[in-house]
């Protein structure tokens, strides 16, 4: 394939034709999910409601045990929110994740906070900054 037609077909996506070809994939996989009622997170339970919000799991980490079988092992593989699937969120292994009513998840204080002790940001998850007021400025 010519740089030509990766330029066009760039060009007419809006976006490089790889990011393209992920997010279609990314997109299937959620209507298959979907369509199947199998769209639950895996670690909180909830439901994930769009594929922006999809992220694939390893139940068991893989990395840790040294075993490339665990990575493709299709009975070790579930579904959560990109949220829940983040290192801060579950530092100890595939233990299920609850973020009690109302609070947060502070990044950098690696503690839980009521909601109102964050500044808003619409693009993040809840709508909230991954730290909160007091530790703005330690991260």
């Amino acid at each position: 394939m010519s740089r030509d037609s990766n330029a066009k077909k760039s060009a007419l996506l809006g976006m490089p034709h790889g990011t393209a070809q992920h997010r279609l994939r990314k997109n299937i996989l959620f209507h298959f999910l979907k369509k199947h009622g199998e769209n639950y997170c895996f670690k909180c339970g909830k439901i994930i409601e769009s594929s922006e919000d999809l992220s694939i799991e390893h139940k068991k980490a893989w990395q840790s045990g040294g075993s490339a079988d665990l990575f493709w092992d299709m009975e070790n593989i579930a579904f959560s929110h990109l949220f829940c699937n983040r290192p801060e969120v579950n530092a100890g292994g595939a233990t299920p994740f609850v973020r009690p009513e109302g609070t947060n998840w502070c990044v950098p204080g690696q503690h839980f906070a009521p909601v109102s002790d964050f500044y808003k940001n619409a693009d993040e998850y809840l709508g909230l900054q991954h730290w909160c007021k007091s530790h703005r400025y330690k991260r």
